[in-house]
């Protein structure tokens, strides 16, 4: 049988698209109702820092010979990299203190069942809710600053014809495009579950007949197709660990002029050949 879609309707492809552009483009919202939401937020705070740790790490890797070089040639250059360095540090470490102590206060919360966020902790005089609003506002802040400093790297990097890559940033606009795929992809699902019912007919019906071979050759190709656009897809799914073993970590440092032109090239080409797979498997089916 042939199945080019092994999941979800059209529907679902369309939120998925608002969903996933929306909330990438969006900086998540630290909101919380009650502590069943709060521990949602904390969650999503421990996510970002495993992931910034790997670009921190990554990083260190590049400015220290960076530093180096330019603390001898151009001290200019050496301060306006160094500065929001030393800041995207000192930032991530406050949000990693700030977590530390929202967990630690969380867990108290959950051992003793019967606090609530309005409940005012032992030895202090405001609310769990307020104490937590504060770290909010904290973590906000530092994250705010640290994407501030990352900016001015970027930009002081760019004035020495350098692109500061982090790869989960560059990724995102290629990652984005499954979703379109995937949907035309699914436009034509129709189609195929119609050939599957003739694909059938033809192979306990009547094997030898020209029709019925015809549409098992057909199959074949249909079959060899949907590889093709599953192995798309999987790249893009996969697309960050690729990049990442390729260049050899999550932020790398490249010359301006090499930007993108290998990955571009990549994702174009795939992309040209997936939706040219789409167009000639319908153009099979329907010669039928």
């Amino acid at each position: 049988m042939i199945s080019y879609v092994h999941y979800y309707r059209v529907a679902t492809y369309v939120v998925a698209l608002f969903f996933f552009t929306t909330c990438f483009n969006k900086t998540k919202t630290w909101k919380f109702t009650d502590i069943h939401s709060l521990d949602v937020r904390v969650l999503d705070t421990k996510e970002w820092l495993v992931k910034t740790k790997a670009d921190i790490e990554s990083l260190n890797k590049i400015m220290l010979p960076q530093l180096d070089y330019y603390k001898k040639k151009n001290s200019r250059i050496y301060q306006k990299l160094d500065n929001p360095y030393q800041k995207i540090k000192t930032e991530f470490f406050n949000i990693d203190s700030t977590y530390k102590s929202m967990s630690k206060l969380l867990k108290k919360m959950k051992i003793k069942a019967s606090y609530s966020l309005d409940d005012i902790p032992k030895n202090n005089s405001i609310s769990y809710r307020d104490l937590f609003n504060d770290s909010r506002e904290r973590i906000k802040k530092s994250m705010d600053s640290y994407r501030k400093n990352i900016k001015k790297l970027k930009k002081t990097f760019k004035s020495t014809k350098q692109v500061l890559f982090f790869v989960e940033e560059e990724c995102l606009e290629y990652k984005n495009s499954i979703y379109d795929l995937q949907y035309r992809r699914n436009l034509g699902q129709e189609n195929i579950d119609r050939f599957n019912k003739k694909l059938n007919k033809a192979i306990f019906d009547d094997t030898n007949s020209s029709r019925s071979k015809k549409i098992i050759d057909i199959s074949k190709t249909l079959e060899s197709n949907r590889l093709k656009l599953d192995s798309f897809e999987n790249f893009l799914t996969n697309m960050e660990k690729v990049l990442m073993k390729e260049l050899g970590g999550s932020v790398v440092l490249i010359p301006k002029k090499n930007m993108h032109t290998q990955l571009e090239e990549r994702f174009k080409t795939g992309k040209n050949e997936y939706i040219q797979i789409l167009k000639d498997s319908r153009k099979l089916i329907e010669s039928l």
